[in-house]
């Protein structure tokens, strides 16, 4: 969401991530709005917004960015950096400054980040902006994304609460409980095509129809989650709060200098905050941080379906089209499932590069069997 609305922006790039994190809350607000109507999830009906709303939003200081795609993240992407627990660090960060001098006094730039940060990470809804979830239903921004997380994914945040109690939050009985192992195993698949790309004399363990299969598999299982563009709204406000989270930390952002963090990487600036705060990040947020967009572009290349056949299964492995592409072919994203299978074990401990117990899809149902 504002990683890509500072690339909109254009160069330089240190000077468009200083307007939009020292930008006004509102203008902030406006351009997600604008985004989230731009979209039109439910197309071909009217957009969300009202003229009202429209005329509002659209004398936002970023209206001339917004696109008619969505401008924001896969929520894989907000997964793998709440991971790093930065949001709750952050949480820390904001309510000393604000309750108190203990972590200094900040600049202008930071109180000026401050006041965007408590209202997109930690408000409340806003009576205007109708696409905000949060509210007397569901008053936890946390939970409501751990709640996505869930659904989605299946999967559950690597620690609980900033106190270390166990989280709380409603469990959908509705849920992609087998998307892990799906997703695993189709990186387990990747990886054997990545490595035999350029093998001339050995066997080649590639397998171009189990890929496209499991990348079916998973682009079903996501898109039943997604029924009427279900969950895009709760999408949209964890890229938003997770994107502001890694622009902060992407190099040495006024709030960094302040909080005396410079260092080299948002994992290592992270690190340096928690320790401020006393409260340390996921040992792994160096991988978790490295591979957060190129997940997002590995899950919209799967959800999307650009795989339609094996003769295309290529798409997730190759770094250029082969000789036999066609006009009108997808782009390959083989360099982005590199890393993502590379930072992905790194961040789980698991060697996806050696075969495990194997999955067998159902072609029927399409449904997720365990191999016996």
């Amino acid at each position: 969401m504002f990683q890509q609305l500072v690339q909109r922006m254009g160069p330089p790039r240190d000077v468009a991530a200083a307007t939009v994190l020292g930008a006004d809350p509102m203008d902030l607000l406006f351009y997600m709005e604008q985004a989230w109507n731009t979209f039109n999830p439910w197309s071909p009906n009217a957009p969300p917004a009202g003229p009202a709303r429209q005329a509002l939003f659209s004398s936002g200081a970023f209206s001339a960015f917004a696109q008619p795609i969505p401008a924001w993240d896969h929520l894989g992407y907000s997964y793998v950096i709440e991971n790093t627990r930065a949001v709750q660090i952050l949480r820390r960060v904001v309510s000393e400054y604000r309750l108190g001098e203990g972590l200094g006094v900040p600049s202008v730039a930071t109180q000026r980040w401050l006041d965007a940060t408590e209202v997109l990470l930690f408000g409340e809804a806003h009576p205007i902006l109708s696409w905000l979830p949060a509210s007397t239903i569901r008053p936890d921004p946390e939970a409501i994304r751990r709640n996505a997380y869930w659904r989605l994914f299946g999967l559950d945040l690597a620690f609980g609460t900033d106190d270390n109690r166990p989280p709380t939050y409603d469990k959908a009985t509705a849920a992609n409980t087998s998307f892990l192992p799906l997703f695993e195993e189709l990186l387990f698949e990747l990886w054997q095509a990545i490595t035999n790309v350029r093998n001339t004399s050995g066997v080649n363990a590639s397998d171009d129809d189990r890929i496209y299969r499991l990348a079916e598999q998973l682009q079903f299982m996501l898109r039943s989650r997604r029924q009427f563009q279900l969950l895009a709204r709760e999408e949209l406000t964890a890229a938003a709060v997770l994107s502001w989270v890694d622009l902060t930390l992407s190099a040495d952002t006024p709030v960094v200098l302040d909080l005396r963090a410079q260092a080299t990487s948002p994992a290592d600036r992270l690190k340096i905050i928690g320790g401020r705060v006393n409260l340390m990040p996921h040992s792994k947020s160096a991988a978790l941080f490295s591979m957060s967009a190129d997940l997002s572009i590995f899950l919209r290349t799967i959800e999307s379906g650009l795989v339609t056949t094996p003769a295309t299964a290529w798409v997730l492995y190759l770094g250029q089209p082969p000789a036999t592409a066609q006009p009108g072919d997808p782009a390959p994203i083989g360099n982005e499932s590199r890393r993502v299978i590379t930072e992905w074990a790194a961040a789980t401990g698991k060697n996806l590069k050696e075969r495990g117990k194997p999955l067998e899809v159902n072609r029927d149902r399409r449904q997720l069997i365990s191999a016996r």
